[in-house]
Parts: C-alpha cells; structure tokens; sequence
C-alpha cells in the first residue's frame, strides 16, 4: 500500500445547507443564493483566491446566481454589480422540494428504505457510537458498529431494532472499537455477541479498561481481529470500509509509534467508509500526531465526524481538517468536557466553509453554543441522570441517496428537504 490511497476525487459543488441541490450553469441565470450563517461572502473580480475584492457580503445576503466555476458562483447584486464568490459560502435557496428516489424526502420514507447507506451517529452523551446500514444486495444488509459509548447498548440495540434487525442472532457484521476509553468501549460487554467478527488495534497499552475488555472479547465464539493499515473491506451494495490510521501508523508513515502510558487516544482507529462517491471519515479521539501524518496523504471528504468530540486540546489540526475539506462536520459529544471546543468549531465553520452539527447542547464556557438548528438535542440537564433519561434525543442520521447525487442529514426538528448536500 503506498501513501498516495486517498479519497475519491470530486468534482462539481460543494455541499448546500437547508435547501436543494440545483444546477447553474454559466449561459443562464440560477438559482437565488444566500450567505450562510455566521459566514461572510467576498466578492472578486475573477473566480480565484487572489483576485481583487469587490465588497464582502455579510450572513443572510441574498444574491442572484448567474453563472460558476467548479468553485466559485458568478453573482448579480441588487445594485446590478457582478463578481465571483467561494461556492462554500452559499446556502442555495430552491423553490421546490426536490425528489429523492421514490418522490418523496419525509423523514420517514427515506429511513424505510432499504437501497440507501445510512450513517446513525448515535446520542450516547459524552462518548461515541456509530452505526453504519450498509444498502441491502441479494436479501443482505451488512452493518458496521464503530464504538458503543460508555453505558448505551440500549439505545444501540433500540436502533438495530427500529431498522428491523433481530436482536437474536448476530446483526453486526463487523464491530470496531477504535480504542480502550470507557466513552467507547464501556458497553462492548453488551454487544459482542452480536457481533460476527470484532477489530480493536491490539494490545499494545496496559490500562485497567483494557484489560477488562480483553476478558470479554476471549469468551469462547468471539471472532477479534486485530487491525491493520492494509485492511479493505467491501459490503452489501458495495460499501467500502478501510483503514487509514492506527496505533499513530498512516498511509503516509506506517511506523506504529509507542504512546504514554494509560494514553490510548494517538492509537485510535481511523476509517474511511465510502459509496458511489461519498466519503465519510472517522477516527475515534486521533491526535495531532497521527492527524498530521494523515494531511500529507488524504483528500477531502463530504461528511467528517469530529475527532476526540471536538476537542482542541488534541484534535482536529488546521492542516489535517483543510485536507478532509468536510461540506458537513460531526461532533458527538454530551453535556461535559467543553466538547466541542469554541475553536475546533470556528475554525472548520471559518476556515473550511464547513456545515457544524452537534448531538447535544453543552452550556461549558469552552464549548460551541450554535444556534438551536445547529444541535441535534438542545436541552440540558446539570445532573447527568436526568441527561441520560431524556434518551438519545440528539441521534443524527446521514442518509446517502446516490441516484439524487446527494445526501441528507436528518435532525430532530429539520424534514428532509431542509438538510441537502450534494455528494462531491
């Protein structure tokens, strides 16, 4: 494997938040485009970075589209004036909800069906836990659980079910702890054994964690692998899973480095799961370290789920987050912590233009405090009990419709037709 595997290459639009995908040409005029929220738009002469500037449009200006480039709009102001402005900027405003597959974008038809790959990055809190539906090939739906959160098997298990999986035999086709911290393995206990086969990054720490897991993945019937950069996996319809980072080792350098002791986070797991041109990243609670590594070799990608929950102190590099380039940003994250940061937050808002949604509300004065369309689960609770009963109420659900050439990210209190981005 050489250091040069990366992303799908893309081209076309950059994701649009809110509204549908519309196609704009340069000899028509298109669609009505607004700045994004909390976004400035600069204007320029050409469509380049170091064109001079026009004016900056401040958030929520409307504009009339006449014209792009692979990534620049050509705009008319209401004065009558033109120039180009970054793509990223623009929320595009359509005047009719657009079909998805069957002709409908309710919620509800779309997580009835079987043909689309449905990312669920579940509310477990404070910790992590994602499953991906693979679309279903031959009576088939493989499903890949990454993490379990601290003390959530339930809501994983109540999320299996509603997607009409018995709890009975083995659903899981792979299960994939991407390191030995308590907000991510805490509940292996409760789903190894519907797990077909398991993969962890091995043995190479000693933490008490650790070796607890280590008892519950020895039980006879227990298939645990470890993981390895040259790992590739294909799944029902044609979903690829593979291995960017582990143990600190990347495409980039395959050196695995040793990590302090009772410091599993640098080892984390990182993963690329891509389908008909979508790529989706995510890597547990990676470092500077490894991230680095990982901005000399990857590309970017529509969906990024944010390292280490958003944390600053850690994660989520400038260099690394400016090659993943994400149209959407992740955070799971709970009500502790300061998770995500104020910084991480901005910074892939600010400087890569990206859509950032985030499971829970943290009141923190470190944390990011968006605006209630931009959290899945608004409330809070100071007694983390109380926090835990309300349920998974901040569950986001990435849902990839490649015959529309776009996805859809599904929130409590958004439809369907609201959250569109096209796939790059």
């Amino acid at each position: 494997m050489t250091n040069d595997r990366s992303f799908s290459s893309r081209q076309g639009l950059r994701g649009l938040f809110f509204f549908a995908f519309v196609a704009c040409t340069a000899c028509c005029a298109g669609p009505t485009l607004q700045v994004k929220p909390e976004r400035s738009a600069i204007l320029k002469t050409q469509p380049s970075g170091d064109a001079p500037e026009i004016e900056r449009l401040p958030a929520g200006t409307r504009v009339s589209s006449i014209g792009d480039t692979d990534r620049y709009y050509q705009v008319r102001l209401a004065d009558g004036r033109t120039g180009w402005s970054y793509k990223g900027n623009f929320l595009v405003l359509a005047e009719t909800e657009p079909s998805v597959g069957t002709g409908t974008t309710t919620p509800e038809a779309l997580l009835d069906r079987r043909d689309l790959l449905k990312i669920i990055v579940l509310d477990v809190e404070v910790g992590d836990s994602t499953l991906i539906i693979c679309p279903e090939e031959d009576g088939r739906r493989d499903v890949i659980l990454i993490d379990t959160g601290e003390d959530d098997s339930d809501r994983i298990k109540d999320e299996l079910a509603r997607n009409g999986f018995s709890l009975t035999g083995r659903p899981i086709t792979r299960f994939v702890i991407t390191h030995y911290d308590s907000d991510h393995c805490g509940d292996a206990e409760e789903m190894v054994n519907l797990a077909q086969v398991i993969y962890d990054h091995g043995d190479n720490i000693k933490t008490n964690l650790k070796d607890k897991y280590l008892r519950i993945v020895s039980q006879p019937g227990v298939d645990r692998r470890k993981m390895t950069l040259d790992y590739v996996e294909s799944f029902s319809g044609g979903v690829t899973v593979e291995c960017v980072a582990v143990n600190q080792a990347t495409d980039f350098d395959r050196t695995i480095q040793p990590s302090p002791p009772e410091e599993d986070n640098p080892n984390s797991i990182a993963l690329i799961i891509s389908w008909s041109g979508f790529d989706y990243f995510t890597g547990g609670d990676l470092t500077k370290t490894p991230e680095h590594s990982l901005s000399q070799c990857v590309k970017n990608c529509d969906v990024y789920h944010v390292d280490h929950h958003g944390s600053s102190a850690t994660s989520s590099n400038l260099d690394f987050v400016k090659k993943l380039d994400p149209e959407v940003s992740i955070a799971s994250n709970g009500t502790r912590h300061g998770h995500p940061t104020k910084i991480v937050a901005r910074r892939l808002i600010d400087e890569i233009g990206s859509v950032f949604l985030q499971t829970n509300a943290n009141q923190d004065a470190r944390a990011h405090q968006p605006d209630a369309q931009f959290v899945a689960d608004d409330s809070f609770h100071e007694d983390d009990e109380m926090e835990d009963q309300e349920g998974a109420l901040g569950t986001i659900k990435v849902i990839v419709d490649p015959n529309g050439a776009h996805y859809h990210v599904l929130m409590p209190g958004l439809t369907a037709g609201e959250v569109i981005h096209a796939i790059e």
